[in-house]
């Protein structure tokens, strides 16, 4: 991930001062450490990776009118089962986003099911489980969910929903920066499947904010979900996924 490299490569510039006297490679590398500190911040970085990724599939327009589709199906993105907790704060922020945005394309087609997909990821209870409950808590019909409880990742998540949706079409949902890769992985099931991606990171500002003058979290967070997507389009590649 982008913050741990540049940070590793802070130490490394101040071990290079400081004991081992390299002064003039350990500035160099404190300086170019610094400053992928500050592109990271101000989201140059993120904004550059998101733009190839969260452009490529935009929201759907008109859903009623997609009449043959017969599930909407949501992608787990993570979770963490502390039962002091609401479900709306166990689940992870992607997750949350992406249930409510399954709930409303649900709400605007006649006669689809929801389908929640995500296993035990680092977590003892299933995202799937915990994505379905919270669209239990909003009234959603018992009868009209399903979730798919024991896939670890995106490749697992379309072939193990392959047998559940057979040859019907598909709303698929899931954060905007996961998409592409959502969407590769279930052409190559053969799922017939209409993006509708969520969670957007990267939005256009529509008036000045003071904040963008500073550093912020926003511009980490931005490069990081670039970064680990690339990482899985490439692995996904590699291993002839997609």
């Amino acid at each position: 991930m982008p913050l741990p490299l540049v940070t590793a490569l802070l130490a490394a510039g101040l071990i290079l001062i400081w004991p081992l006297k390299k002064r003039r490679a350990g500035w160099v590398m404190s300086a170019i450490s610094f400053l992928g500190l500050l592109l990271l911040g101000y989201g140059a970085a993120g904004d550059l990776m998101l733009k190839g990724l969260e452009n490529q599939y935009p929201a759907p327009a008109d859903i009623g009118s997609h009449v043959s589709v017969k599930w909407v199906v949501v992608l787990g993105g993570g979770m963490n089962s502390d039962p002091r907790l609401p479900i709306t704060s166990q689940l992870s922020n992607g997750s949350a986003v992406r249930t409510v945005e399954g709930i409303r394309i649900y709400r605007l087609l006649k006669g689809a099911r929801l389908l929640f997909s995500g296993g035990p990821v680092f977590n003892p209870v299933p995202e799937g489980q915990g994505m379905a409950q919270l669209a239990l808590d909003l009234g959603v019909p018992r009868q009209d969910l399903m979730a798919e409880i024991l896939s670890r990742d995106t490749e697992e998540q379309a072939r193990l929903i392959k047998p559940l949706v057979a040859s019907d079409s598909v709303f698929l949902v899931t954060s905007a920066v996961h998409m592409p890769r959502a969407m590769a992985l279930f052409r190559k099931a053969e799922i017939s499947s209409i993006a509708a991606p969520t969670d957007f990171i990267n939005k256009k500002e529509l008036q000045f904010n003071p904040s963008k003058l500073f550093p912020n979290y926003i511009g980490f967070r931005m490069a990081e979900a670039g970064w680990h997507e690339y990482l899985g389009l490439l692995y996904s590649r590699i291993k002839g996924r997609i």
